[in-house]
């Protein structure tokens, strides 16, 4: 378990530094207008992943289950049944985006000049493909081909880079298209060469019915999650008469905020499983919380550095490479709270489904889900822009983590576990953030040599905090109880 989780967070670190690298060439050859075009069509490329109502993810669950009792043969038939219709599924969620940009070709009289119709079209055969090939990543990682699905995580990244930055380089948006789908297509064919899995059509409507019934409540949550991190891109899309150019500047924000949630995310994969073997173990939820907790405040602490040098260095310093993205520096340092608090949410998230409360995690979801969408219309209608958004967004961030935390944690802790909790994620982030904000504010000037001299400082504040949690706040006991869990 140890060899597979170094293995999968360091691929997934030098995936994160190729993914940053090609979203800056990206928006080096397109315009924001052009990069708020693409921004909308992943939504829509993401929202594919809930077209098959859930028998994916029930027909995974159970193939886990089959393997640990012995018994994968009978597992495989509920993935022929899941592959029949997450081919059907995907096909019709194709066709209505292929009857949609046709119907703006019409319209505008022109495809090849019309962004959004030729998009649609792309992404229609984007999303078959696509849906076979996370299917198939899905399978591997329930067989535990940790390194399998590394490797293409490291291919993909790298042929992102290099045919899709170049693509879009000489042709802009319509080189993105064509370079996605050579990307697509590379991973699916490596999948069918080394994933050693054969699937063929089938059907059984009432194993369908069960398998569904399995998978729905996951894929809700999945649903609401990924509803929840995208309504600030809906909301400016919907508010803004300049959405497309909106969009692409406030993806400035999104990328130093995706990078930050994404580190969390990293981490959190090497904690995650802990917690359920040890419910499995133990069978009390208080042990798992205080496991839970003990990861955040080293969460905190991992994150408080990225976020300082991001608050500090990085989203002023794109805005000097970006200038045409400048709009989306103001949204991108009011971002940056909200993903950290979307980070920290992670533990809670992952303890309540380690002892079986995922409906919670929904509940969760769906009120912040509201409380988000009511606050970014507030903002846009005051005339806030894109400030505005970014701040509604990071506010709904910190109450969904305080919500997550008065549902999972905090209940069984006691009061000295709970002071112990928040005084280490205040001394992990309140003295790197301080110090952000002091130099920010002391020296306001965004060059390369301002800003590395800024990045020192909150370095060494980070450092001095960290090495004070490690040696006195038993961090480093904390460590080493999760590797042993």
């Amino acid at each position: 378990m140890l060899g597979d989780s170094l293995l999968v967070s360091s691929s997934t670190l030098f995936c994160q530094a190729l993914a940053a690298a090609t979203s800056l060439l990206l928006r080096f050859a397109l315009s924001p207008a052009q990069m708020g075009v693409w921004q909308a069509l992943k939504l829509f490329l993401g929202y594919a992943n809930y077209a098959n109502l859930g028998i994916s993810k029930g027909a995974t669950r159970e193939l886990s289950v089959a393997l640990g009792r012995g018994d994968g043969a009978s597992a495989y038939r509920g993935l022929n049944l899941a592959f029949t219709v997450n081919t059907l599924s995907s096909l019709v969620y194709a066709a209505a985006l292929a009857a949609w940009g046709l119907s703006l070709a019409i319209s505008s009289g022109r495809l090849w000049t019309n962004p959004w119709a030729l998009g649609l079209l792309a992404l229609a055969i984007f999303v078959v493909i696509q849906r076979h090939v996370t299917f198939l990543i899905t399978i591997l990682r329930c067989r535990q081909q940790f390194a399998l699905t590394a490797r293409l995580s490291l291919i993909e990244a790298l042929l992102t880079l290099a045919l899709v930055g170049a693509a879009t380089w000489l042709a802009g948006l319509n080189g993105l298209y064509g370079g996605t789908l050579a990307v697509l297509l590379a991973s699916w064919f490596y999948l069918r060469q080394r994933g050693g899995c054969s699937l063929a059509w089938a059907w059984n409507f009432p194993e369908i019915r069960r398998l569904i019934g399995l998978g729905g409540p996951i894929l809700l949550s999945g649903a609401a999650a990924t509803l929840f991190q995208s309504l600030d891109k809906l909301m400016i899309l919907a508010s803004m008469s300049d959405r497309e150019y909106q969009l692409g500047c406030y993806s400035l924000a999104l990328l130093v905020g995706g990078q930050l949630f994404g580190f969390a995310n990293m981490l959190s994969i090497v904690m995650g499983p802990r917690y359920s073997e040890l419910f499995g173990r133990c069978g009390r939820r208080t042990e798992v919380a205080r496991l839970a907790a003990r990861a955040s405040e080293l969460q905190a602490a991992a994150l408080a550095l990225p976020s300082g040098l991001a608050l500090v260095a990085v989203a002023p310093l794109l805005g000097r490479l970006l200038p045409d993205y400048r709009p989306g520096v103001a949204p991108a340092m009011w971002l940056i709270p909200g993903a950290v608090a979307m980070g920290l949410s992670l533990p809670a998230n992952q303890y309540l489904v380690a002892v079986y409360r995922e409906r919670s995690v929904l509940a969760s979801l769906l009120a912040a889900c509201g409380l988000a969408a009511l606050a970014n219309h507030l903002a846009l209608t005051a005339g806030h822009g894109l400030v505005g958004v970014a701040l509604a967004t990071s506010f709904a961030y910190l109450v969904y983590l305080v919500l997550m935390l008065a549902i999972s944690l905090w209940p069984e802790l006691s009061a000295p576990e709970r002071r112990r909790y928040l005084g280490s994620l205040a001394v992990a982030l309140i003295p790197t953030w301080s110090v952000a904000l002091l130099v920010h504010l002391i020296w306001p000037a965004a060059g390369w040599r301002s800003s590395l001299l800024k990045a020192l400082a909150v370095t060494a504040a980070w450092a001095l905090t960290a090495s004070y949690g490690w040696l006195h706040g038993g961090w480093k006991q904390a460590w080493r109880q999760g590797g042993r869990s």
